[in-house]
């Protein structure tokens, strides 16, 4: 039995520039097939990485010759939705070489609408229906068998008779630390980099879930709707376990930034507490990269100078909206004066910062929106990561979200181009207003001296943000024009 982790071709966020990344849960898979199974042959073949265009990928795959392709990914930084009609397209050509083997699809959008999903894609044998820690490794084990029992891998869609079957919820993994580190020697670790130049540049994803649950994030749909509300069920590996891994990468692939995509890495202090203590007895001198929710870091201030020693350089936390009203609708539970004040203690101690912000809910107007940017200008953080509002099926706002949808084209729903109208604007004017908004927070003065110059900003950080100041005109093509990136 062979199975192969496959990144089909496919570019990337427009404000991240040619940004190549490991697929995390790539990663994590075949770690845990590795270990769990070890009789089964695992392959990696990651196209974007080693730019291969879609003939090269196919000539490769003939040679590996698998007998089941898995594609997926657990992050939505790889491209939000627009990556499934690319795993789609591959998943065609495949079929078209070889009809016998079988194509898996799992994670982040699958993970909420695997059965819906299914039903409209005949290029895909199976899709797991939420987590895929335990589903596709058991997956894996049951097709090497001379008679597979599909029936008994929980938390799996597929294909039976020309009929969609779903099989039995599948429960959370609960200890992460019980899960192997994952399996970076099978990947070509050289050929990453961040934001079109920072190399030896990794991303790691260290807890599963989130435990605020709010209504327009796009996490949900990596997990079972048959399940309680499993988004908020939020599991964590140790500190301990993360500066292992962040030190495997430092000290055996020679990473220098990693970035770690937690959604919400600083939920619990003790946890920060032990990263600091443990990356400094430890002597690391990778820098990282996390995101959390600013009460968090408000609670942390008195660790925040040890943890720029311990390596933190950045950290993203959301504000999305600054009215009450909407804040209160998204169940977003943050107020702007502790984003204001997490921006100020970051600059502090020489973090650096980015800020989500959101445009596209329903009750927007141009007002609204004008009046969003012109709060985020005064907070002003780092870099501003807009986004659009995105209603991917499996998120709580989706069905107040539905009658505004216009696009159902989803190579263009990655964040970066308007896809809903609102109650007062068009997709265009949303488009007008979100170009707008990127060309004046990157084009301010001063602004941009700091950003890009100033020594009190790590390299990593200020590279990062040219690379959102290189993009002004592609983003504003994107939400304007329509061009596609990912």
């Amino acid at each position: 039995m062979k199975v192969l982790f496959l990144q089909p071709p496919l570019g990337g966020w427009v404000t991240w520039g040619r940004h190549i990344a490991i697929n995390v849960n790539h990663a994590q898979l075949a770690a845990n097939l590795r270990e769990w199974y070890p009789e089964i042959e695992i392959k990696v073949l990651d196209c974007r990485a080693l730019d291969m265009d879609e003939r090269k990928m196919i000539d490769a795959i003939n040679e590996i010759n698998p007998d089941l392709i898995y594609m997926g990914d657990a992050l939505q930084t790889t491209g939000v939705a627009a990556i499934a009609p690319r795993y789609k397209r591959a998943a065609s050509l495949i079929k078209q070489q070889n009809k016998d083997v079988k194509i898996c699809v799992g994670g982040f959008y699958y993970g909420a609408n695997a059965p819906q999903i299914l039903k409209e894609t005949k290029e895909f044998d199976f899709i797991i229906y939420g987590e895929t820690e335990v589903t596709l490794p058991e997956l894996a084990k049951e097709l090497s068998k001379k008679d597979p029992d599909i029936p008994s891998v929980k938390g799996l869609s597929y294909w039976d008779r020309g009929e969609v079957k779903v099989t039995a919820y599948r429960p959370l993994f609960k200890n992460l630390d019980d899960l192997p580190l994952p399996a970076y020697d099978l990947f070509p670790m050289e050929k990453y980099i961040g934001f079109g130049r920072i190399r030896n540049y990794v991303e790691t994803y260290h807890s599963r879930g989130c435990p605020n649950g709010c209504r327009f994030c796009v996490g949900w749909t990596n997990y079972d709707p048959r399940g309680n509300s499993d988004w908020t069920h939020y599991r964590i590996r140790s500190a301990k376990r993360v500066v292992d891994e962040l030190e495997l990468l430092e000290r055996k692939f020679g990473a220098k930034f990693v970035v770690m995509m937690d959604e919400d890495f600083n939920v619990y202090r003790p946890r920060i507490e032990g990263l600091i203590e443990e990356a400094l007895k430890r002597g690391l001198n990778v820098k990282y990269f996390f995101m959390g929710r600013a009460p968090y870091f408000l609670r942390d201030k008195d660790l925040l100078k040890e943890l720029r020693k311990a390596g933190l350089i950045q950290c993203l936390f959301g504000l999305e909206a600054v009215d009450e009203e909407t804040l209160k609708k998204i169940k977003k539970r943050i107020t702007v004066d502790e984003v204001e004040e997490t921006v100020i203690r970051c600059r502090e101690n020489k973090i650096g910062t980015v800020i989500t912000w959101m445009v596209g809910f329903p009750d927007d107007d141009e007002r609204a929106i004008k009046d969003r940017f012109e709060r985020l200008d005064q907070i002003d953080p780092d870099i501003a990561a807009l986004q659009m509002m995105t209603p991917l099926p499996g998120i709580p706002m989706t069905p107040e979200v539905e009658p505004y949808i216009e696009e159902r084209d989803l190579s263009k729903w990655d964040f970066q181009h308007p896809v809903v109208r609102t109650k007062y604007l068009t997709r265009e004017d949303l488009g007008r207003l979100a170009a707008w908004a990127n060309r004046e927070f990157y084009s301010k003065p001063g602004r941009i001296q700091r950003i890009l110059y100033s020594k009190n900003i790590h390299l990593f950080c200020r590279l990062a943000a040219r690379s959102y100041v290189e993009t002004v005109d592609a983003h504003a093509r994107a939400a304007t024009k329509g061009e596609v990136f990912v």
